[in-house]
Parts: structure tokens; sequence; C-alpha cells
């Protein structure tokens, strides 16, 4: 990841300075909220993305870093509101926001930042990014809305996960890619490569973070591990071991979910022992992977060019990473 982050450092650094320079002028409040959340640990991989695309079409201009910006604030918006709605109380190891300062002012200042964000890019973008925008965080609230009606149903089918998941993360990471592509003005050929790179990168990261929350530690993940799982998601590790294990197993499976947050160390263990019993994890990995080699399809749009190999070595990232 350092070397990946390196091709692109000078413009990570004055996005990550942008970040917080653009608060400056707001109530001491949003700026101390907002600022804990940036400032504790994120990968900042959705401006990673967007600058990474950028350079890919050859973009000269100044507009990919408050851009970059944007879809950091819009990321960091959706965590604020989560964290609410999950009941969380660490994010990225640290104490989650409406731990310190309540849920009034956290969901408050995710709308703040949301509408930071769109301001930003009136300013910083054109039409065309703001419809890539916009239709990211509309999908994206659909896809939360989507994912409380599933909430603790065992029944969830794959294509029903996949389809949140898409919404959720894969849109806004997808937006970046294409937001880069926009910026440079190359032909819709190459714009909805890049969309679609971003968009399978994005899957896989999803399916990545969710076999973490049963494989990782809370230490390298930032959460609890099986946070996911107490909050009633059903993912994909989850689903895999479920089609594929005994009446028995399915049923202490089934049982266990139904207990939510009442979930103990114990419960875990079980369910996760299932899980491996029946190759969940491997098989969800394995998906992973399909979507990354979709994603290194996509940038065959591009030619053989240097330009292109720190994005196919992101899309590597996304399936090695360990939190």
């Amino acid at each position: 990841m350092d070397a990946i982050i390196a091709v692109v450092k000078d413009d990570l650094d004055r996005v990550e300075r942008g970040l917080f320079v653009s608060l400056a002028e707001h109530l001491e409040l949003i700026k101390n909220v907002s600022n804990y959340v940036l400032s504790s640990g994120g990968k900042r991989f959705r401006p990673l993305v967007l600058l990474l695309a950028a350079r890919l079409c050859n973009y000269r201009g100044e507009s990919h870093i408050p851009l970059s910006c944007v879809v950091e604030y819009i990321h960091t918006a959706t965590l604020l509101h989560d964290d609410v709605i999950d009941h969380a109380q660490i994010r990225r190891g640290n104490s989650s926001a409406n731990m310190l300062w309540g849920n009034h002012t956290t969901i408050l200042v995710g709308d703040f930042l949301l509408s930071k964000a769109f301001s930003m890019a009136i300013e910083h973008g054109s039409i065309p990014v703001l419809k890539v925008l916009s239709s990211a965080a509309t999908r994206m609230v659909e896809a939360e809305t989507l994912q409380l009606e599933h909430s603790r149903n065992s029944l969830l089918a794959e294509d029903e996960y996949l389809q949140i998941i898409t919404k959720k993360t894969a849109t806004l990471i997808s937006a970046a890619a294409q937001i880069g592509a926009i910026l440079a003005g190359v032909n819709s050929t190459r714009e909805q490569a890049l969309a679609d790179y971003g968009m399978n990168v994005g899957i896989a990261f999803q399916i990545m973070d969710d076999v973490l929350d049963y494989a990782s530690t809370e230490h390298d993940l930032g959460k609890a591990i099986g946070k996911d799982l107490q909050e009633g998601s059903i993912t994909l590790p989850f689903i895999e071991a479920l089609q594929r294990s005994s009446v028995r197993d399915k049923k202490i499976m089934t049982e266990l979910l139904c207990r939510g947050e009442e979930l103990q160390p114990g419960d875990m263990v079980a369910i996760i022992e299932i899980i491996n019993k029946y190759e969940g994890n491997r098989r969800a990995v394995d998906k992973a992977q399909s979507y990354i080699r979709k994603a290194e399809e996509a940038l065959q749009a591009f030619d053989g060019s240097e330009q292109k190999k720190p994005l196919l070595a992101l899309a590597r990232y996304v399936v090695e990473r360990t939190s």
C-alpha cells in the first residue's frame, strides 16, 4: 500500500490538508467532531482511487484535490450516520463519535459533511460530476434502508446481499474513479471502464471487510469482531456457510443470529467455527477475487501504460489486506 500511495503522495498530502482547512471557518463543535473522525486513521481509499484515476487519464488541472475531499466527506458522513444507527461504540479503534458527543450531534455533523461535500462539488465540479455524486448518495441511502429491512433475515439471498453492498460501498468508490475520468475529459469508453473498475473493486472491498469481521482481530479491524452480526447484518461468509451447513448447524446459526446484541463471546466463537467448517470465509474471498479480475479486465480499455499499474496493485491490495 505504501508503494501505491507514493505514486500520488504529494496530491494525497494536499487532500489531507484540504480536509481540515475546508472546515476551519465553521462552528467549533462541527470542527471538533469532524476533525476527530477524519483524524481517526481512515485509509483515504476513495480519494486515492480518484487521484490514481485522474493520473491514469493524464489530468492536468487542480479540481481533483477538492473533489477527493468531497468523496471523503461523503464517506465520513455515512460512517457517522451508520454508527448512530448501529449503536456503535468503536470506530477505527477509538470511541465512536456518538459515544463521545451523543446521537443528535453526530447526526447533525454527518448532515453538515454531506452538505459541505455538495457545496464543494458545485464549486469545483461540473454537471456530470454532480450527477455521479448525487446518484451515488441516493443509492447509498437506499442500501442502508434495504439493509435495515433485511436485518436478522437468515434467508437473505446472495444476490440481495450483493445489491446492498454494491449500493452501500461500491457506488462511491465507482464514483471516485469515474470522476477522475470526467475531469480529464476522456472518451465515454474509458470513463465507463474506470466506473466499472471502481464498482468491482468496491464490491470486493466490502466482501473483504465482511470476511475480516470474522477472521481479523479487534485491534487490526478497529471495531468489535462480529459486530456486523450483532447488528443484524447478514454478510457473505455467513450466507456461504449457511447454504452448505447441516440441519443442526443451520439451526444453531439462525438461533444465535436472533440473539442480536445479546450475543456472548462464546456465541461468536460457535458461529465462527461453523463458518470455518463450511469454508464461508474462503468462498467469500474467492468471490472477492472474481470481482478483482473484473476490475483488472476493465482497465484493458487503457493502453499497456505504466500509469495503470498502481490501480492494478490497489485492486490486488483489496483482497490481500488484513485490516
